[in-house]
C-alpha cells in the first residue's frame, strides 16, 4: 500500500474496512457467522455474530488502526453481548494484530486512561496488550 501520496482520512477509512474484513474472516474461519451491520441505523457494532444454528447471536465493534498510536474508543452504554477486537492492520497480513475485549474491560481501560491521562476518549497503544489473541473471549470460541 502506497500511503504517502494518501489523505489521512482515506487512510482512516481504508484501516477501518481493512479491520472489519480481517476480524471478520477470522471469525468465519473458526465456525460463526458474520453479517456487516453497514449503516446508521446499527450504531451498536460493526459486526452481527452467531452460532451457525442460530444460536449464541452477539455484536462485535471493530477499531482499527495502521500504527501503533492510541485507540480512540468511546464509552457506551451496557449491553451484555458486546464485545471488541481492535486490529492493528499491518502492512504483510501475518503482523496485524488482535485484541479481544468485552464491553466491561473496554469501559475499564477507558476510565483508567481518562484518570490518568485527561483527552480524547480512548486509551494508549500499551493498554490493551493484556489482551492480545483473548478471541477465546467470545460465546462459544473456538467452533471449528
Amino acid at each position: 500500500m502506497q500511503e504517502a501520496n494518501a489523505s489521512k482520512g482515506a487512510k482512516a477509512y481504508r484501516t477501518q474496512w481493512a479491520a472489519q474484513f480481517l476480524v471478520a474472516s477470522e471469525l468465519v474461519r473458526n465456525g460463526y457467522v458474520v453479517a456487516f451491520t453497514m449503516g446508521n441505523n446499527t450504531p451498536i457494532a460493526d459486526l452481527m455474530v452467531g452460532k451457525p444454528d442460530g444460536t449464541s447471536l452477539f455484536w462485535v465493534d471493530v477499531k482499527g488502526v495502521s500504527s501503533r498510536i492510541p485507540f480512540l474508543v468511546k464509552k457506551k452504554p451496557t449491553h451484555a453481548r458486546l464485545f471488541y477486537v481492535l486490529v492493528r492492520v499491518a502492512q504483510k497480513r501475518g503482523d496485524d494484530e488482535f485484541f479481544v475485549l468485552n464491553q466491561e474491560q473496554i469501559n475499564h481501560l477507558i476510565d483508567e486512561s481518562k484518570r490518568l491521562h485527561p483527552g480524547p476518549e480512548g486509551f494508549r497503544w500499551v493498554a490493551c496488550q493484556p489482551f492480545r489473541d483473548k478471541w477465546n473471549l467470545l460465546p462459544g470460541w473456538p467452533l471449528s
